[in-house]
């Protein structure tokens, strides 16, 4: 049964929140860019369903889809296709968008009802009409939408820290609910997308991209006195505490035990290491309580950024990140580590 749905977005909110709405019924593969997402409908037989953005990197999803609707596969040439997007996005290509093939559209804010309500009907063979199918109400939580990039070759601002850049202005781009209860809490990549992640952010030449890598210091006592799980949700709590706190397009993973790391594109060194910063004191004021008794934590972060380590690539940057924030950690922890 194919039953794999396909989310091409670089924003970890909306592929996290549409998750969210298929898990239990749907396995979900996710692409962060159009080339990626092309070679994986190509390789992946069951996927039954494409939802993508408009803005992608290396191939758009316009292109995507008229790619799709060109293969001399009959599987691709007929596979369910949908952009997902903000109301006046859509408004301006819809047109195009049906030109090319389109099966049809999701706003933002598409409700888990709504989008089950989809895959029942492409189930049932029922395929029309080809219209926006969900309408942000004060019901339904609106996605941040993430604003088109530009392209790869052009150059960053003098600055390094445009819109959407780790320092950007977080209270537009992500809410300021509490813990668990904004959708984007729930998107932290696994290892292996992340991984993927970093080495597709860092693809282009030229680009400034940096790597952060946290880790927890003393994690190995904290999990041999709690217990790995418990330490491993520590952890996951850290990661998304920091994760209320960066810009929509930078990427947020899980990395080795006791870890997670963020990568970013146009933040250089030195706003990387005022972040991280302002990062270990929020931190050390971290109310964390496990069985009645208060847990004493400390961060340590490894920072590699590029070009000012070196144009390495997506693997290099991890790597150097990860041995700077052990190095931090060894160092007496609490500590940034840059070099």
């Amino acid at each position: 049964m194919k039953n794999n749905v396909l989310l091409v977005h670089e924003s970890n909110v909306i592929r996290a929140v549409l998750a969210h709405h298929l898990s239990g019924q749907y396995k979900v593969v996710e692409a962060l860019e159009g080339e990626f997402a092309w070679h994986t409908a190509m390789l992946n037989h069951d996927i039954c369903m494409i939802i993508s953005g408009l803005d992608l990197y290396r191939l758009d999803g316009m292109s995507l889809l008229d790619r799709l609707r060109h293969s001399s596969l009959e599987r691709l040439k007929k596979l369910p296709f949908y952009f997902i997007g903000s109301e006046s996005r859509i408004n301006a290509i819809e047109e195009q968008a049906r030109k090319a093939g389109v099966t049809g559209f999701m706003f933002n804010g598409v409700s888990k009802d709504e989008v089950l309500d989809i895959m029942a009907r492409h189930a049932e063979g029922n395929t029309e009409p080809a219209a926006p199918d969900a309408i942000p109400t004060a019901a339904t939580p609106t996605l941040a939408e993430t604003p088109p990039r530009p392209a790869p070759s052009a150059p960053a601002k003098k600055s390094g820290l445009p819109p959407g850049g780790l320092i950007a202005d977080r209270t537009a781009t992500r809410g300021k609910g509490k813990m668990g209860k904004t959708p984007h809490s729930a998107a932290l990549l696994s290892e292996t997308l992340f991984v993927d992640g970093v080495r597709r952010m860092c693809s282009y030449p030229g680009t400034q991209n940096a790597v952060l890598v946290f880790t927890l210091d003393g994690y190995t006592a904290i999990a041999a006195s709690l217990g790995a799980p418990v330490a491993g949700k520590i952890i996951e709590r850290l990661a998304h505490l920091v994760q209320e706190k960066i810009g929509i397009s930078d990427i947020v993973g899980h990395d080795r035990p006791g870890t997670f790391a963020i990568v970013t594109q146009n933040s250089n060194m030195e706003a990387c290491a005022g972040f991280a910063r302002r990062v270990i004191r929020g931190l050390s004021a971290a109310n964390i309580v496990y069985h009645g008794k208060p847990v004493v934590i400390s961060i340590s972060v490894g920072i590699a950024s590029r070009p000012e380590d070196g144009n390495l690539d997506g693997d290099a940057l991890l790597a150097l990140a990860r041995s700077r924030s052990i190095e931090a950690s060894k160092s007496g922890g609490g500590r940034i580590r840059i070099n």
